[in-house]
C-alpha cells in the first residue's frame, strides 16, 4: 500500500484542497493517533472541510481506488477570498461586501457571524432535545396502544369461545 499512497501525495501535491499525509504511530506519532482514533493500522482517515473529527476510509487500499476517492469526495474546490477562486455567487457577494471593510470592521462582522452560528448550534440542539422528547412520546403511546390491541385481541377470542357454547 506505501508504494500507492506516496504515489497518491505526489499526485496532490500541488493540489491546495487536498492533502495526503501519513504518521508512523509506532514512533514520534503515538500521540498523534492515539489523538485521532487510530486503533490498527494500516488506518486511512479523512477530513471533510470544517470538521474536526477524521472519519474512517472503507475503501480500496490500491492507486486506482485511492485516487478515485480523493477525486470525487476530497478534491472540492474551497472559496478563495482573495482570489475569489472557487466562491459561489452568493460567496462573491458577501465577499464583495466586506472587500474594503477596515479590520475593526472585518473583525466585527467576524465576532457577529461567530455569535450568531453559536446561537444557531444552541437552537439545533435545542430543537433536537425537543424532537428527541417527541419521539420518546410517540414511542410510548405506540407501545401502548399495541398492549392495548394484544389484550382487545384476547379479550374478542374470549368472547368468540363464549359466544360459541
Amino acid at each position: 500500500m506505501k508504494p500507492d499512497w506516496d504515489k497518491l501525495g505526489n499526485k496532490h501535491a500541488d493540489n491546495p484542497n487536498v492533502m495526503i499525509v501519513d504518521v508512523d504511530c509506532t514512533a514520534a506519532g503515538q500521540g498523534t493517533c492515539q489523538k485521532m482514533g487510530v486503533k490498527g493500522y494500516p488506518t486511512i482517515k479523512y477530513y471533510l472541510p470544517n470538521e474536526k473529527k477524521g472519519r474512517d476510509y472503507q475503501g480500496g487500499r490500491d492507486f486506482a481506488a485511492l485516487s478515485s476517492f480523493v477525486d470525487q469526495k476530497l478534491n472540492k474546490a474551497t472559496c478563495d477570498a482573495v482570489t475569489k477562486k472557487g466562491c459561489a455567487k452568493n460567496e462573491v457577494a458577501f465577499i464583495e461586501k466586506h472587500e474594503g471593510s477596515s479590520l475593526a470592521d472585518i473583525q466585527e462582522a467576524l465576532k457577529g457571524k461567530t455569535d450568531d452560528l453559536k446561537q444557531t448550534k444552541k437552537d439545533k440542539s435545542k430543537a433536537q432535545a425537543e424532537a428527541k422528547a417527541k419521539e420518546k412520546e410517540f414511542v410510548k403511546k405506540e407501545k401502548l396502544t399495541q398492549k392495548s390491541i394484544a389484550i382487545l385481541k384476547q379479550l374478542e377470542k374470549a368472547a368468540q369461545s363464549k359466544a360459541e357454547l
